[in-house]
């Protein structure tokens, strides 16, 4: 595990009837140590609703749309670059439209909180540098999310 994660969550409050901090928190974590991430790091996620994603999709990417997760890297290191190991690497912000989760939930045949879960996977896959632009990239990238949260699930069955 992960020493000195800080994973800050904030549900808005159409949201919040979808999943809980702590069980957001609890697969941050999973896929954060799962990718090997052992320094400490910080990350937040947001769980917004279709209008505040459609403003920051216009605002920040020019997409006049509402979408289902955004992320914002803060870390951009390259090259060779120290912390010292007190500090903690901020990796950045993930937003995710609970709205948008719950509409492709009906898609996929998965429930409403399945689908939160797997766009916050998606985004912290992409804030640890993983890309979905090629038909290649976006098919590992997803088969590795399915991976994590079936990984993520099985264990918390097992710690019940």
């Amino acid at each position: 595990m992960i020493d000195r994660a800080s994973i800050t969550i904030a549900l808005e409050a159409p949201c919040a009837s979808l999943t809980s901090e702590a069980e957001l928190q609890s697969v941050v974590a999973y896929t954060l140590a799962a990718e090997g991430v052992a320094a400490p790091v910080a990350l937040t996620v947001v769980l917004v609703d279709d209008a505040a994603i459609h403003e920051l999709n216009r605002q920040f990417l020019a997409h006049d749309e509402p979408t289902d997760v955004i992320t914002f890297p803060l870390d951009n290191l390259e090259g060779e670059f120290f912390l010292p190991a007190e500090a903690v690497r901020e990796l950045g912000e993930i937003y995710v439209s609970c709205e948008r989760a719950a509409a492709q939930s009906a898609e996929w045949s998965t429930t409403p909180a399945h689908e939160v879960r797997f766009l916050v996977v998606h985004g912290v896959l992409h804030l640890l540098g993983w890309d979905d632009a090629t038909a290649e990239d976006r098919a590992r990238m997803l088969a590795r999310q399915d991976m994590l949260l079936a990984a993520w699930a099985a264990e918390r069955q097992e710690a019940t």
